[in-house]
């Protein structure tokens, strides 16, 4: 039942339904409030009404730092998601209730973020506002609307069809050979025999193969999961021929140091060529070596085939062999 009462001048609406939280609001003219309670009235009714009132209560920002601080620490690459969100807090859209942040005002935040930020980086930025409000709205029971779903992203800029050629995989591996980093060649061979990521090879131990049956275990990936996979003969004889460091590692290297031999490398070479780049080319040599793609994903890691397609660069040739010939 509504009852409306005036209030120093306004007029004050009260609903209250067994079953149903207490709804008041205050408006100014009369005619407003008696519209107001009777279309709660009737959303109670047809059992449509939904209560927004603990989302005019919270601001973005309060639901941005219950992210950070309750969700983040718990994901592997959470530290990346409390950066953007410090930065985010800056910023006056999280000043407003997260029931008054619209996709109009979601638009104008990615407006002003696009001139200093990538295309990628600006859409990350949506993302974490997006599951944020998904987060409120599915686990922390806060009825809101998410804006983000209504926007438009930023048009990424499509992945690069570069491929390793032989002549540059063989200028690659002669400056390494050369490198202090004794294990640097080998790394380049092992990447381009396993698909494994930088962090994966990193981290590899003896202990974590078995060079007799060509098994190695990756523990703690970059998706946060522990996989196995296969090592070719040419994979097995170049970790065969490396001596563990003290703690067991393969490849005995932080990533600012690698960093620095790398750098090295190309100086060196004169190639650009980035490391990431040899786990495209083995995702590539692998279909053209007739892999099907449960087997890529799942030695690669990938779990979802349009990821593993930005990292697959058949080449023309390839592809023309494909037909049959008269």
């Amino acid at each position: 039942m509504a009852t409306i009462r005036k209030r120093k001048n306004k007029w004050q609406v009260v609903v209250r339904r067994k079953g149903f939280p207490l709804v008041a609001k205050t408006l100014i003219k009369y005619s407003d409030a008696k519209k107001f309670a009777n279309e709660i009235e009737n959303k109670i009714n047809k059992g449509i009404f939904q209560d927004f009132s603990e989302a005019h209560n919270l601001i973005l920002a309060d639901i941005l730092k219950r992210y950070r601080d309750e969700v983040c620490p718990k994901r592997k690459w959470g530290h990346y998601e409390v950066l953007r969100i410090n930065k985010l807090l800056r910023n006056k859209i999280c000043k407003y209730s997260i029931a008054r942040v619209t996709p109009h005002m979601i638009a104008k935040l990615r407006d002003e973020l696009s001139p200093n930020y990538s295309a990628s980086t600006v859409n990350k930025y949506l993302t974490i506002i997006s599951v944020v409000y998904n987060l409120a709205r599915t686990e922390w029971d806060i009825n809101c609307i998410n804006p983000v779903s209504k926007i438009k992203r930023m048009s990424e800029p499509e992945f690069s069809d570069e491929r390793l050629s032989p002549e540059t995989e063989m200028i690659l591996l002669k400056h390494a050979a050369h490198s202090k980093a004794y294990w640097l060649k080998a790394m380049i061979i092992v990447a381009l025999e396993s698909g494994m990521r930088r962090g994966e090879l990193m981290k590899l131990k003896r202990s974590d193969c078995d060079l007799e049956k060509r098994i190695a275990t990756l523990k703690d990936t970059k998706n946060g999961t522990t996989r196995k996979i296969g090592l070719s003969i040419k994979a097995i004889t170049e970790l065969k021929r490396l001596t563990p460091s003290i703690d067991g590692r393969f490849f005995p290297t932080s990533i600012d140091q690698f960093k620095s031999c790398w750098r090295k490398l190309k100086k060196q070479s004169g190639l650009k060529t980035r490391f990431h780049l040899l786990r495209h080319e083995w995702a590539s040599r692998m279909f053209e070596n007739g892999w099907d793609i449960s087997a890529v994903a799942t030695q690669g890691g990938w779990r979802q085939w349009n990821i593993l397609r930005r990292y697959t660069k058949l080449s023309p040739e390839y592809l023309a062999s494909k037909f049959r010939t008269n």
